[in-house]
């Protein structure tokens, strides 16, 4: 596994920007502290492939617009599988009405939760996930304040 901490970007993607690109994959790992000043405080995902965080960590992540940790459009499914997100949040920065998605933000994906646990997320509308359009699927999975 990898460890990544404190990864901050000046617009989207903490840790990942992906414009047109294949798929995100972060695989028994742990992200500490990363953060976006707009969106994705660790993946942002635009008209890409599958975004998924399988066996993984990601705790104390930011952005200051949309999706804590992923913040995922016309792409593939958004994936969380045997993983754990923390204290993860969307902030909203001056000149916005709201933050969106503490863990996530999905616009016409695909959202798929598996023996996975997000708590203590927060924003102002979807305090763990937000989604615009798509389909959610949860199994076997905890989300809580």
């Amino acid at each position: 596994g990898l460890t990544l901490v404190n990864g901050k970007a000046d617009w989207s993607g903490g840790v990942v920007e992906a414009w047109t690109a294949g798929d995100i994959e972060i695989i028994d790992s742990t992200v500490t502290g990363c953060s976006a000043n707009q969106v994705g405080g660790v993946v942002y995902a635009y008209k890409s492939g599958a975004v998924s965080l399988i066996n993984s960590t990601a705790r104390d992540c930011m952005a200051g617009h949309v999706g804590g940790v992923v913040y995922a459009q016309s792409s593939g499914a958004v994936s969380l599988i045997g993983s754990t997100v923390t204290r993860c949040s969307a902030v909203r920065n001056p000149g916005y009405i709201a933050a969106d998605g503490g863990a996530t933000y999905t616009r016409d994906n695909d959202l798929i939760v598996t023996d996975s646990t997000i708590s203590g997320c927060n924003a102002t509308r979807g305090g763990a996930v937000y989604m615009v359009s798509g389909t959610a699927s949860l199994a076997r999975s905890n989300i809580s304040n």
